[in-house]
C-alpha cells in the first residue's frame, strides 16, 4: 500500500513540477505544433489545457468561416457532438438526486412503444446496455437529419427498427439511448432540454458560451464545419433537433474544461453520484463517460463527431488536469493531438510530422500521388494527403469522414473493401470498391 501511494504522489508531483517549470519557450513549441497543423491543412479548431479551474494553455487555428476568412478564436464555439452525453448523464443523475427519477425506472413508463421498453431501465440507457437500434445508422439518416423533426417524429423514425440484443446483456453504443434520456428529462421537468441544461449546469457554473440549439448560428461566433480537400468543402447543415441530448451542445474548450472541473469536484452532483457515473475498468463505458486505457495517470474521456466537428476531452481527477480539443475540420487522428498536449505536460517537445511522406512511402514517392483527383463523369473529387503515418483519402461529399489507408505495395493502398492504385506517370488514381472500378484524373 505504501509503495502504491508513493508512486501516485510521485506522478502528481511530476505533473505539478512540469507546470511550474513551463516557460514561454515551451508554450511556443506547442504553438509551433498547432501552427504546423494549420499550415498543412490538417486541422481547424481550438484547444485548451486546464489545471484546477485555471486555463494554462489555449490555442485556436484555422477559420470559423472559410469564405469570409473569419478566424477561429479561443472564444469560438463548436458543436461538441457526443460529448453532450456527459452533460446529459449529469442531468439524469441530478434528477435522481432530486427524486424525480430512479435508475430502476423503466422506459415503458414514458415510451411503451419502444421494443423491450418494459425491460429497459434508466441505468441501461445511461450505460448503453439497451439493445435499442442506433438511429444514426438508419439508411438515409444524413439527409433526414438536415430537417427539423418533432419528438414524436423522432420516435417514429427508429421505433420499428430491430432490437439488437436483450436489455442488460451487452454493451452497444447507441445515440438513441441518450436522445430518449433527453426526452425523459423534458417530461419530468416540464421544460426543454436547452432550459434544463441552462438551469442545472450553465448558470450555476457561470458559463457564457455553452448551450443547446437546433441550428448553427454564425452570428453567435459558432464555427462552420468543413471537409479538408485542396480547398475546404462546407458540410451540409445538420438540424440538431435530431440529436437531442446525444450530440447537440455548443461550447468552447475553456468552458468544457470548467464543466469537467466542476463535475469532478462536487459542484454539480454528489460524490456518491459521481462514483456511480464513472466506470471502474479501463476502456469501459460508464454513464456518459469512458475510462482511459492509460496506466498512469488515471483519467476519463469522451469524444464526439457530428458533421465534421470532432471533439475530445481527457480529465485526470487526482491531478485536476483537463485537456480539450474541438475542431471544425480535421484529417489527422485527433488522439495524436490529445496525446501531444498530454506529453507537453511532461515537457516532451511536440514532433512536427512530415506531411509529404508516410511511414512506408518516402517523400520522393509520395509527392507524385499527393493531390486532388476528379472523376470526369460526375465531377466528384477526392484529395489524397498524409497524416505523417498513413495515406489519407478525403471525399468531396459533405460530411464524409477522412479515411486512413493501409500500405499494401508500391502505389497501392487499402481500407476495408476500398482499394486505391496510383499511376503517377498518367496522373491517375484507380478506385475499386464493392465491384465498382473507376479512374480518377489528377487536377
Amino acid at each position: 500500500m505504501i509503495n502504491a501511494i508513493t508512486k501516485k504522489v510521485k506522478t502528481i508531483t511530476l505533473i505539478f513540477l512540469c507546470f511550474i517549470g513551463q516557460t514561454a519557450d515551451a508554450q511556443n513549441k506547442l504553438d509551433a505544433y498547432f501552427n504546423h497543423l494549420q499550415a498543412n491543412n490538417k486541422m481547424m479548431g481550438s484547444v485548451a489545457i486546464s489545471l484546477n479551474d485555471s486555463i494554462v494553455y489555449k490555442k485556436a487555428i484555422g477559420y470559423s468561416n472559410v469564405d469570409a476568412k473569419t478566424s477561429n478564436t479561443t472564444d469560438t464555439k463548436f458543436r461538441v457532438g457526443s460529448i453532450t452525453k456527459t452533460y446529459t448523464a449529469v442531468l439524469a443523475l441530478k434528477a435522481v438526486e432530486e427524486e424525480l427519477l430512479t435508475l430502476d425506472t423503466k422506459l415503458s413508463h414514458y415510451y411503451p412503444e419502444v421494443k423491450n421498453a418494459e425491460k429497459i431501465t434508466i441505468e441501461y440507457l445511461l450505460k448503453q446496455r439497451t439493445g435499442i437500434y442506433n438511429f444514426t445508422e438508419i439508411a438515409g439518416e444524413v439527409e433526414w437529419g438536415q430537417q427539423f423533426h418533432t419528438q414524436q417524429e423522432f420516435i417514429n423514425y427508429f421505433v420499428n427498427q430491430k432490437s439488437n440484443f436483450e436489455p442488460g446483456s451487452e454493451y452497444e453504443y447507441s445515440n438513441t439511448n441518450y436522445a430518449l434520456l433527453g426526452f425523459i428529462l423534458e417530461k419530468i421537468y416540464g421544460k426543454t432540454y436547452a432550459e434544463i441544461l441552462d438551469e442545472k449546469i450553465v448558470r450555476p457554473l457561470h458559463l457564457h458560451n455553452t448551450y443547446y440549439s437546433f441550428e448553427t448560428d454564425e452570428t453567435k461566433n459558432e464555427a462552420l464545419s468543413y471537409n479538408i480537400q485542396d480547398k475546404y468543402v462546407r458540410n451540409e447543415k445538420t438540424n440538431f433537433s435530431n440529436h437531442p441530448a446525444s450530440g447537440g451542445i455548443v461550447s468552447t474548450p475553456t468552458e468544457l474544461n470548467k464543466f469537467l472541473f466542476a463535475l469532478f469536484n462536487g459542484k454539480l452532483i454528489t460524490p456518491e453520484s459521481l462514483k456511480i457515473m464513472l466506470p471502474e475498468e479501463k476502456g469501459a463505458y460508464g454513464m456518459g463517460i469512458i475510462k482511459l486505457s492509460f496506466k498512469n495517470p488515471e483519467g476519463y474521456t469522451h469524444s464526439g463527431r457530428v458533421e465534421n466537428y470532432i471533439s475530445d476531452y481527457y480529465y485526470f481527477p487526482d491531478e485536476n488536469i483537463g485537456i480539450v480539443s474541438l475542431t471544425n475540420a480535421v484529417n489527422i487522428n485527433t488522439d495524436e493531438v490529445m496525446n501531444t498536449m498530454l506529453m507537453y505536460l511532461y515537457r516532451k517537445t511536440p514532433e512536427l510530422a512530415n506531411f509529404n511522406a508516410t511511414a512506408e512511402v518516402s517523400e520522393k514517392d509520395f509527392m507524385p500521388i499527393k493531390g486532388t483527383y476528379y472523376l470526369k463523369e460526375t465531377h466528384a473529387t477526392v484529395t489524397i494527403s498524409s497524416d505523417g503515418q498513413n495515406v489519407i483519402f478525403q471525399d468531396s461529399r459533405a460530411g464524409q469522414m477522412y479515411v486512413p489507408l493501409t500500405y499494401k505495395a508500391k502505389n497501392e493502398f487499402e481500407y476495408e473493401d476500398l482499394k486505391l492504385s496510383f499511376v503517377p506517370k498518367k496522373k491517375e488514381m484507380i478506385f475499386e470498391q464493392g465491384g465498382v472500378k473507376v479512374v480518377y484524373k489528377k487536377k
